[in-house]
């Protein structure tokens, strides 16, 4: 299993250190790898000219000085946005980075869970798909990332261009409550089981081991958190604070 640790649960950087640093920059994926964090999570959407960037939410405006939907913009104009002011002075001035630009930025060690984000882009095909493996492929990254997404139409597809990429299914339980974590991963064709820590259950660990997923939980930000999830045996726990929860596990 790629979310597979050695000792205790890997702890996966959500978004970054985007407790300590502006969400989804390279600042908060420096300072993530900088504390030891054994995977950083972060969420993908495509421009109007198909290129892939850092973002999390559809529009912008939360997270920096940008206005419109993403899927609107050219990568040029994504680029001209401030993505570190909104969080403090410090940062001003931080981009909103590409997916190239994070795969040649990080060291190779760092493992990526890079979360695919689709809502509202209507465009067919598989131009996000295969663009997706073009980058993994030009960077040697295939196996140190995990592709995860809500949208288990798109991690099928995925999986169709390239076997061989890791994939999570995201866990939305009035769509997904009928299936068991084994069967809605099976469903996708995917390795891991994601959920957040209040949708969390021990059969849905119970169900995803048996069947050799992994489960990554979301949503850790406490010393309590990261006790009630080691006590259901996940694989991986996803915080905002990393360098927190690797001194609770002594690490």
């Amino acid at each position: 299993m790629i979310l597979e640790g050695k000792k205790g649960p890997l702890v996966v950087a959500h978004r970054g250190s985007s407790g300590s640093a502006p969400e989804n920059t390279m600042a908060a994926f420096r300072m993530a790898a900088e504390a030891g964090a054994d995977m950083i999570e972060f969420d993908v959407r495509m421009t109007r000219d198909c290129q892939l960037v850092v973002h999390h939410d559809r529009v912008l405006g939360r997270t920096s000085n940008g206005r419109g939907r993403v899927s609107d913009l050219t990568l040029r104009e994504m680029k001209a946005i401030d993505a570190g002011s909104w969080y403090s002075r410090l940062h001003r001035g931080e981009r909103i980075p590409t997916l190239r630009e994070v795969l040649v930025g990080l060291p190779r060690t760092l493992g990526m869970n890079i979360e695919v984000k689709t809502d509202r882009d209507r465009r067919g095909g598989v131009v996000f798909e295969e663009t997706l493996v073009l980058l993994l492929k030009e960077n040697s990254r295939a196996g140190t990332v995990l592709v995860s997404s809500f949208n288990h139409r798109f991690l099928r597809r995925l999986r169709a261009v390239d076997p061989s990429v890791h994939t999570g299914t995201l866990y939305m339980p009035v769509r997904d409550r009928v299936y068991s974590a084994a069967r809605l991963a099976g469903r996708a064709r995917a390795s891991a089981f994601i959920c957040s820590r209040t949708q969390l259950r021990e059969r849905y660990v119970r169900s995803a081991h048996r069947s050799g997923v992994a489960v990554a939980v979301y949503g850790i930000q406490t010393r309590d958190h990261l006790a009630a999830a080691c006590r259901r045996e996940v694989d991986a726990v996803i915080t905002n604070y990393p360098e927190r929860m690797l001194r609770a596990l002594g690490r």
